[in-house]
């Protein structure tokens, strides 16, 4: 029985510089083939850039076996190996099974209704907006108002919702709509 959540497999190398046109094509034939595969959703490639020499590939499929079938499919071995010429170095592939957990959570649990999050989002902008204006004035009341403040508090408020505010009471909503989720469907 195949596993019902999407999962990802992450190619991670290095092609020599002279011969990306030949990679190039052979990537365009690679997608190509990757969509009239079943149970392919989705492939994204992410050029090497001024920080790294690595040249990525993230292909999303909607099963583990739609990943297998893939992996074990011929065409899918001619392009490797086409490929295979062009790489300097090591090749990295990971497997992600269960596109849950790069979010954070574990298992497959419901996702919050967008309203549910905008709304605990809003409330914690607002609060913590007010709060660090609050300490800003009592920490320096003669520091200028305008832009450089307005940008230092608004990374504090943007840093402190997203690590911590948000993802706390995201959860605590979780657990809320659970136990009366348990309590409707009783013992």
């Amino acid at each position: 029985m195949p596993e019902a959540a999407p999962v990802l497999s992450l190619i991670i190398r290095k092609f020599r510089s002279s011969d990306m046109d030949a990679v190039n094509e052979v990537l365009v034939r690679f997608e190509q083939a990757l969509r009239r595969q079943p149970g392919f959703v989705e492939v994204r490639h992410n050029a090497p850039s001024a920080e790294s020499e690595a040249f990525s590939t993230i292909i999303a499929f909607a099963t583990t076996d739609d990943l297998v079938a893939w992996e074990q499919s011929q065409t899918r071995d001619e392009l490797v190996r086409e490929l295979a010429q062009y790489i300097e170095g090591e090749v990295m592939k990971n497997q992600l099974l269960g596109i849950e957990s790069l979010l954070g959570q574990q298992g497959a649990s419901p996702h919050p209704k967008k309203w549910k999050t905008v709304l605990v989002l809003t409330f914690w902008v607002l609060v913590v907006g007010a709060v660090l204006n609050w300490i800003a004035d009592m920490i320096s009341p003669d520091y200028p108002t305008g832009y450089p403040r307005t940008v230092v508090l608004l990374i504090f408020n943007i840093l402190l919702n997203s690590y911590f505010f948000l993802p706390k009471s995201m959860a605590l909503l979780h657990r809320f709509e659970e136990r009366r989720r348990k309590k409707r469907s009783g013992p």
